[in-house]
């Protein structure tokens, strides 16, 4: 204290400035920078946000159509298994090639064609598993004995 007193009055003030100068530097690198810094970073995630939220909006009635077709398209319509099993295989051509048909459950049809054209074959179960709610359980194919037939025996189980 006795040191202050000594001390000119310009000199007081020159220390003076130099402590203020100081504390503003302090505050501005201990608090300033970083709520600027932090309010940066949070309008950069409200703006992100915002662009998936437009996007979510954007695409939310396509997804809206997509899952309404995809549900009504998808049910066994009060039908059994073995009677849409039996239609969809014939309306893809394979009638002729149908040996047998048969359930094995409530939910479970086995199908056996024989000689029938493998690429009618795939396209059928391709299209019966996508319009409704069927899996392929098991599938056997073996040549037949012309080019491109085969004999196959597939078992079809309904998930819904």
């Amino acid at each position: 204290m006795n040191a202050w007193q000594q001390l000119e009055p310009r000199q007081k003030r020159l220390i003076g400035l130099a402590g203020l100068v100081l504390v503003a530097a302090l505050v501005y690198v201990w608090v300033w920078e970083p709520l600027a810094e932090a309010r940066s970073a949070e309008r950069e995630r409200i703006a992100q946000q915002q662009a998936l939220l437009n996007w979510l909006e954007a695409v939310g009635p396509m997804a809206e159509r997509l899952r309404g077709s995809g549900q009504a398209s998808r049910e066994l319509g009060g039908r059994s298994l073995l009677g849409l099993a039996d239609e969809t295989a014939r309306a893809a051509g394979l009638a002729g090639a149908m040996a047998r048909i048969e359930p094995t459950g409530d939910n479970e049809v086995r199908v056996w064609l024989e000689g029938a054209d493998f690429v009618a074959v795939m396209g059928w179960l391709e299209a019966f598993s996508r319009s409704r709610p069927v899996q392929v359980r098991q599938l056997q194919v073996d040549r037949a004995d012309e080019e491109g037939q085969v004999n196959v025996r597939v078992t079809l189980v309904a998930n819904a």
